[in-house]
């Protein structure tokens, strides 16, 4: 299916400008061009963003860029044999996945150490790779699982989307403490050949995160610190296609259901809470820092799933689960 040896390039350039119009509109603008010198494709992506400082608190921004990706190199050689045993390698020709992103912000600094910051996106994507053939495949779903993609004759005619709201809410570190809250609300649809809207794997719709620490000086000039760091994150389950187990063990390998089922299924929401505790020494005689700290990573033991899997030797179905609680001993030297 791959067997290639030699190389290519992707080569890219950019021009920029900054222009303050006034003392509160200030325009950011440029050009970014890309060549695959595999295929010769070639984009040429316009971006520019305008921000206006209401007054020393208040900021509000709108933005709009065209953006261009290459495919990964196992798609562009990936090849599949014909019936007069020759091979199919359609797959280097094609072109860059595009998106159109439209964005627009308000930013509020209540106090001096205090960020708040809105954010509303839009990204329209065309010239999606999906299959001919017409069926659920598309490219926008590469990278949900760590097998390759086994897909050829390929096109750049699928599309997508993807909306939603962003919050961020910051306390930069002063007086001994830092905490960051952000969120957002999402939706990720894709488009392919069979023309039927529907969620990409990565289609969670919410998630949120909350970091938060304190350090407390100790000893008597107050040189060294006890810190303490907590991280928790909630996440809604990643969309997938179901199993059909019973084809699998006819076949000896795993299948999936038919395309009326691809993304149809969602696994459950994803928790974790790492939790962080240390010691800072900094010496007095010299400008050396040295630090121990024990780093948890989720602390409750929680099981989430990355994936379901047809076992072929037991001819059932195995869970994979992310990283449980896994303790963490650091030490740092800075000098």
């Amino acid at each position: 299916m791959w067997d290639f040896i030699g190389n290519t390039s992707l080569l890219a350039g950019y021009v920029e400008t900054k222009y303050r119009i006034n003392d509160k509109i200030t325009l950011d603008a440029g050009l970014r061009s890309q060549y695959l010198t595999l295929n010769s494709a070639t984009s040429f992506e316009p971006r520019i963003g305008l921000k206006y400082h209401i007054n020393m608190q208040h900021t509000i921004a709108i933005g709009f860029g065209h953006h261009s990706q290459m495919q990964p190199l196992s798609i562009y050689y990936y090849r599949y044999l014909l019936p007069n045993n020759t091979y199919d390698e359609s797959n280097r020709e094609l072109g860059f996945t595009n998106s159109l992103h439209f964005v627009g912000s308000y930013e509020v600094r209540p106090f001096q150490d205090w960020r708040m910051k809105t954010e509303l996106y839009y990204q329209m994507l065309y010239n999606v790779p999906i299959s001919q053939a017409g069926n659920s495949f598309s490219m926008l779903n590469e990278g949900a699982s760590y097998a390759p993609t086994e897909q050829g004759n390929l096109e750049n005619q699928g599309t997508g989307k993807n909306y939603g709201i962003e919050v961020t809410v910051e306390k930069f570190f002063s007086h001994g403490y830092y905490a960051l809250l952000t969120g957002s609300l999402y939706e990720a649809k894709y488009t392919p050949s069979d023309d039927i809207e529907r969620n990409t794997a990565f289609n969670g719709n919410y998630v949120y995160n909350i970091l938060a620490g304190k350090e407390f000086k100790v000893g008597k000039d107050k040189r060294n610190a006890v810190i303490i760091d907590l991280k928790f994150s909630h996440a809604g389950g990643r969309y997938y296609t179901p199993i059909d187990l019973e084809a699998s063990r006819a076949a000896g390998k795993e299948v999936l259901m038919g395309d009326e089922y691809a993304f149809s299924e969602r696994y459950p929401d994803f928790y974790r809470l790492d939790v962080k505790a240390g010691f800072t020494y900094n010496s007095k005689k010299s400008k050396l820092s040295q630090s121990f700290s024990f780093d948890i990573q989720n602390v409750t033991g929680h099981q989430n799933i990355f994936a379901q899997q047809y076992n072929p030797a037991t001819h059932k179905m195995n869970v994979l689960y992310q990283i449980g609680f896994y303790p963490n001993f650091i030490y740092k030297i800075q000098f």
